[in-house]
């Protein structure tokens, strides 16, 4: 870095440091306005993400009865890390679509309670509902 660089963001960093903006004010200025939402999904993602793995050692195992429910609980995924990513900037444009997801991925891990899929199940019941109330 050149020194009239390093000067003007020394400048820039002692300017910031002389008039700190409050963590109230910036939050306040901007809230998250749909937290329970973002918080539901990441749990369906994080419950989801073991339910597909538990899925996919039954495959490498060559046992296929669980497919289904790996096709299901990757749609999760995918679609509640969307959601949870657009919720997190205030715009939950598809939860309806997302509800409907878990709904699905809650009847098929319904099918295996005795395995990670039970919890995928439970978390897919509580995002689903959120995101219900959320599109509502």
């Amino acid at each position: 870095m050149e020194r009239r660089g390093f000067m003007a963001a020394m400048g820039t960093v002692t300017a910031a440091q002389a008039f700190p903006l409050e963590a109230n004010a910036a939050e306040s200025m901007h809230p998250a306005r749909y937290k329970a939402p973002e918080a539901s999904t990441a749990h369906c993602v994080s419950a989801g993400e073991g339910c597909l793995r538990h899925c996919l050692g039954m495959l490498r195992m060559r046992d296929t009865s669980m497919v289904a429910c790996a096709d299901v609980s990757y749609q999760m995924i995918t679609a509640c890390g969307a959601l949870r990513t657009a919720a997190s900037v205030n715009v939950p444009a598809f939860a309806r679509g997302v509800a409907q997801v878990c709904v699905d991925c809650q009847k098929e891990c319904a099918k295996f309670p005795d395995v990670e899929c039970k919890a995928c199940g439970a978390s897919c019941e509580t995002g689903g509902a959120e995101c219900r109330r959320v599109a509502a």
